[in-house]
């Protein structure tokens, strides 16, 4: 009896010490090529069996039993593929192998190597996200994943923003996104890697490159069968409005043809209020003080399907639709009120309600002929977006005279219709040559703009809202716009170049219905220059010279030139004559390590857009119209800083931007200079028991060639908790913990002013993440496309 004690004792204190090691790891999807591997695990010390497991899918994991400290190895099998032996230590409970690449079996012989690709690697247009098989891949989607990349950041978790250059262009698969819901409908697991493209080159268009280029690159299932992701999350902020969103996605194989596709939408409801103060920069002593509240709603829809046949190994045509919708509902009630040398004349008490409809659909086709081994290609894409756009806005005024008697009303209704078509083609070809690192690419794209737009105005007449011929206007606007563009790059060990030049030509044309006139009629030919050089004197440090430029074209509504009557002291009114604005920029980029860098900029801004407002001589009538000032000198410096340890990671950016703006006299202000700075960190820190908190911490100051604002904070945590082997995951958000509150100085013609308001207001939010999905072996095994098979 005392024996079995004995025996049973020391099994116990045996199981005691052996713990659930979780191991993870990654093998490019590529070098699977729909086969399935093998892992066994084995301790060092004696070679003993501890777990085995097949390999179908890029991310693999699992569970054995071992020991914190000690040594182990994992053997790797994989057809066509030398065996891979790893060994490692656990360190901890969580082991991860990182990305694994394997040797191509050749020769037969037995040869272990062990290769981990780095989740960032530097290039001459900005830097690589390398998504797949990375911690990256674990997080829930497209957006967590920007807001978690080096150069980028998110002031409000709303938005996302290239550090020191602002919104950029994402391209998802080469197609410009809708909106920003599309970032959050994606899985993560669906994105192979990014590029933040900081110097975008000739082959990207001019329009809107100065504020740089994200190309999201999703991936094709390796296996056959599918993937879903379900999402969804709700909450409430301290005012008490709630706020939800839900995504649904599918992915699927079958034989030669993919099919990703996602849906989704979400709902806010949105309360701020704030104040402000105006006063007169001439004689007339003139001043106003305001205050308002607001409460609106929004619901947004939207869809994506893409889908991919394969017609050949080296031939893939890509058709896809994507739609996103808007309906948005608000009220605001606002007094103000209206004074000269400190005596009130005028109180104004303002409801105003307005509220907007639009769709935004695009449908696309493109083509890619892989016209050699060495990635050179051909590539034809067709593009129509059609855009609906209805809005509506009534306003409903009360002065009252406090130096006099008596009240007088002003009301007013207007709504407007806007139906812009798109079409586009383009076309590129880019050669690589052979293996000597020389690349040449070239193409050309024509794209048109047909825009029909009505404006009606109404004005209150017996209780019945009547249209008002003077100030109601329909027009047809069309743009056309032809680009070609060339460019070479060569990379060496340690130097590489590229050099490219894309030309463009515009061509304008508007007309009024309502007028029989034509009040467009413009055009112009642009060339845009852009350049890189990149030297690494060692793997460890980079330097790349940048020059690019690029233009901002003015939207239609800043062409037109008819009167708009915002309330009975607000009129605004387009610009038939405004000019583009071009940029160029210079800039400069330090690498050390893979981990930290350092960037600065200079970017020179022609005939910029700015606003020209001018309160009338006599009254309190305010007037605003767009114009072209002269000039925008900017510096931008930046520095983003990596943080590493076992249970820590995450990236933490400062910057610094300084502006000076140059007007033309009919400003009527002088030059104005801004300095804006902020701290972006965006970390994760693991837990036990699959716990981890993510820390998202906005600071920065903010400005424009108007005004200069506050510094604000956006502060938020999540705590999520991951279980099915990361398949399903809830979480608990918390944002805006410290609500920030926003104040502004702002500069015009011959008044300035002062606003403070709050929009923002600590939410919490509760969500969850599923993924499943039934993958399976495609029995086929195909040719090799380096046709070498018959070297073995």
């Amino acid at each position: 009896m005392r024996q079995l004690l004995f025996i049973v004792s020391l099994l116990i204190l045996s199981s005691s010490y052996s713990q659930d090691i979780h191991l993870q790891g990654t093998v490019p999807s590529e070098k699977l090529n729909n086969q399935i591997g093998q892992i066994t695990i084995f301790a060092s010390a004696d070679s003993t069996l501890k777990k085995g497991s097949y390999i179908d899918s890029s991310f693999f994991e699992l569970n054995y039993k071992g020991k914190v400290g000690e040594s182990y190895y994992a053997k790797i099998k994989l057809g066509g593929f030398l065996d891979t032996t790893i060994s490692f230590i656990a360190e901890s409970k969580e082991v991860d192998l990182g990305i694994i690449q394997l040797q191509p079996d050749l020769n037969l012989e037995t040869v272990e190597v062990v290769y981990r690709e780095p989740a960032f690697e530097r290039t001459m247009d900005g830097i690589k996200v390398n998504v797949s098989g990375t911690t990256l891949e674990q997080l829930t989607n497209l957006f967590e994943i920007l807001k978690a990349s080096p150069k980028l950041t998110s002031p409000d978790d709303e938005r996302i923003e290239i550090i020191g250059k602002g919104s950029p262009l994402i391209l998802i698969d080469r197609q410009p996104i809708l909106s920003n819901d599309e970032l959050r409908a994606i899985p993560a697991e669906m994105v192979e890697k990014i590029e933040i493209i900081t110097n975008p080159s000739a082959k990207y268009k001019a329009q809107g490159r100065g504020s740089g280029v994200i190309e999201v690159y999703t991936k094709d299932f390796s296996l056959q069968g599918y993937n879903m992701t379900i999402s969804g999350a709700g909450g409430l902020n301290t005012q008490l409005k709630p706020t939800a969103n839900g995504n649904i996605g599918l992915s699927l194989k079958k034989k030669k043809f993919s099919l990703n596709a996602n849906m989704g939408g979400h709902y806010r409801e949105n309360y701020s209020y704030g104040d402000g103060i105006y006063n007169a920069t001439d004689d007339s002593q003139r001043s106003e003080r305001t205050g308002f509240s607001s409460e609106n709603s929004n619901i947004s829809p939207h869809i994506n399907i893409k889908g991919a046949y394969r017609v050949k190994d080296n031939h893939k045509i890509t058709v896809g639709v994507r739609g996103h919708a808007n309906r948005y509902d608000g009220v605001t009630t606002d007094s103000s009120y209206y004074y000269q040398n400190d005596v009130l004349l005028t109180k104004k008490d303002e409801i105003s309600s307005d509220g907007y409809t639009w769709l935004n659909g695009s449908s696309f086709l493109n083509y890619v002929w892989e016209t050699d081994t060495f990635n050179s290609a051909f590539e034809v894409n067709l593009n129509y977006r059609l855009k609906v756009d209805e809005s509506q806005a009534t306003s409903r005024n009360v002065y009252t005279d406090l130096v006099g008697t008596g009240t007088t009303n002003f009301d007013i209704q207007n709504d407007s219709r806007n139906r812009p078509n798109i079409g586009e083609f383009r076309t590129s070809y880019e050669h690589v040559f052979d293996t000597t690192g020389w690349k040449m690419s070239g193409g050309g794209s024509f794209s048109i703009v047909y825009n029909g737009k009505e404006f009606n105005q109404y004005n209150e007449v017996a209780d019945q809202w009547v249209v008002d011929p003077l100030f109601s206007n329909s027009y047809d606007y069309i743009e056309q716009n032809g680009s070609a563009f060339y460019e070479v790059a060569k990379k060496w060990e340690k130097v590489g170049f590229r050099a490219g030049v894309s030309a463009e030509y515009t061509d304008l044309d508007g007309y009024s219905n309502s007028l029989d006139k034509q009040f467009i009629d413009s055009s112009y030919f642009l060339v845009f220059p852009s350049a890189s050089i990149m030297l690494e004197p060692s793997s460890k440090v980079g330097v790349t010279l940048t020059y690019s430029s690029g233009i901002d074209r003015p939207q239609f509504s800043n062409y037109d030139p008819f009167v708009r009557v915002e309330d009975s002291l607000m009129i605004t009114y387009g610009n038939p004559y405004l000019l583009p604005e071009v940029k160029q920029t210079f800039g400069i980029n330090l690498d050390l390590f893979y981990k930290y860098n350092f960037s600065a900029s200079y970017t020179y801004s022609k005939n910029p857009q700015s606003q020209l407002s001018f309160l009338d001589e006599e009254t309190f009538l305010v007037n605003n119209t767009p114009w072209n000032s002269e000039r925008t000198d900017g510096l931008s410096v930046s520095l983003s800083i990596p943080l590493k340890t076992k249970w820590f990671n995450g990236w933490n950016s400062i910057w610094m931007n300084y502006n000076k703006y140059s007007f033309s006299p009919i400003f009527g202000r002088e030059d104005f200079t801004t300095l804006t700075y902020g701290l972006w960190s965006y970390s994760n820190f693991f837990l036990p028991k699959n716990f981890n908190i993510t820390n998202r911490f906005y600071l920065g100051r903010w400005g424009s060639d108007g005004g200069i604002g506050n510094v604000r904070m956006n502060w938020g945590l999540r705590l999520t908790k991951k279980m099915m082997g990361n398949k399903f995951q809830i979480y608990l958000d918390v944002a805006d913990i410290f609500p920030p509150s926003n104040k502004y100085e702002s500069i015009a013609g011959n008044y300035q002013g002062s606003t403070s308001n709050r929009w923002a207001f600590t939410s919490f939010k509760l969500g969850v993440y599923y993924k499943f999905g039934r993958l399976k072996q495609d029995a086929n095994i195909q040719e090799s496309k380096s046709k070498n098979s018959n070297r073995i």
